[in-house]
């Protein structure tokens, strides 16, 4: 008896096991931050969050401020944001193209989140740890011609605020 075409099948289902497991593993590095440094020239300053004391299902608004003690612009702004450690989907592959004049502090508007939504309840202590770390930016030649001269390296270390649910 010839069983040949039965190892076809299983042969496919383990090929396609294991590249499963090399994607997974691929992905699970590409979700690891890049590494950051205090002595980066970039720094983050501040986060603002409004309302500072938001209740379950609340919008609220987030800005953040960055120097630049560079010696040039900097621009292509990339952003990882979580809340209480869970990132949010809206600054996956997303650029902020705000220019960051070279020895100055710029406030950068981002993303609006919800204090809860599906996946994220509102935690029953009401504190919403909300991250803002840089994971990329480019250095460009002036603010003008937009011409890049390099990536933003080391980059700065994350910044947090903590909001706590406000008296009712």
């Amino acid at each position: 008896m010839d069983y040949r075409h039965h190892l076809r099948p299983i042969l496919v289902a383990i090929t396609g096991m294991l590249a499963a497991g090399r994607f997974t593993s691929a992905q699970r590095d590409a979700d690891q931050p890049p590494p950051f440094s205090d002595s980066s020239p970039l720094k983050l300053v501040a986060v603002t969050v409004q309302p500072a004391n938001p209740g379950p299902d609340t919008v609220c608004k987030v800005q953040v401020r960055i120097r630049n003690g560079g010696k040039a612009p900097a621009s292509d702004l990339s952003f990882r944001v979580t809340v209480n450690g869970q990132r949010l989907a809206s600054y996956v592959n997303h650029n902020f193209g705000v220019p960051l004049a070279a020895g100055k502090d710029t406030d950068v508007p981002l993303f609006n989140f919800w204090s809860s939504e599906a996946g994220r309840l509102y935690p029953p202590d009401g504190r919403l740890v909300v991250e803002v770390r840089l994971i990329g930016g480019r250095w460009f030649a002036d603010s003008v011609a937009k011409l890049s001269t390099g990536d933003v390296a080391p980059l700065p270390p994350p910044f947090s605020v903590t909001l706590v649910r406000g008296q009712k």
